[in-house]
C-alpha cells in the first residue's frame, strides 16, 4: 500500500507534468502560425467534404428522376398490357 510520502511525490510529479503541458501550450497558441496550419488542413477536409456532399445531392436528384420516369413507364405497360388482355387484370376465368 502507498505510503503518504509516496502519495506526496506522486502529486507532485503529476502537479510538474501538468505545469509543463500547460506552457507548452500556451506557446503553441502564442506562436505567430497560431495554429494556421491546422486551420489551413481543416478548410482543406471542409472543402473536400462540400464537393462530396454537391456530387451526392445531385446523384439523389438524378435517381429520383430515374424513378418518376420507371413508374409512368410501368404505368403504361400495365395500360398496354389490359388493353390487350381485355380486362383489368387478375381476372379467373371459372
Amino acid at each position: 500500500m502507498a505510503t503518504k510520502e509516496e502519495i506526496k511525490q506522486e502529486l507532485t510529479k503529476a502537479d510538474a507534468r501538468l505545469d509543463e503541458a500547460t506552457k507548452n501550450l500556451k506557446e503553441w497558441e502564442e506562436k505567430e502560425n497560431k495554429g494556421k496550419r491546422l486551420n489551413e488542413l481543416l478548410g482543406g477536409e471542409k472543402e473536400k467534404w462540400d464537393g462530396e456532399r454537391k456530387y451526392l445531392i445531385e446523384e439523389k436528384k438524378s435517381l429520383v428522376e430515374s424513378k418518376e420516369r420507371w413508374e409512368k413507364q410501368v404505368e403504361e405497360w400495365g395500360k398496354k398490357f389490359r388493353e390487350v388482355g381485355g380486362g383489368e387484370g387478375n381476372e379467373q376465368i371459372a
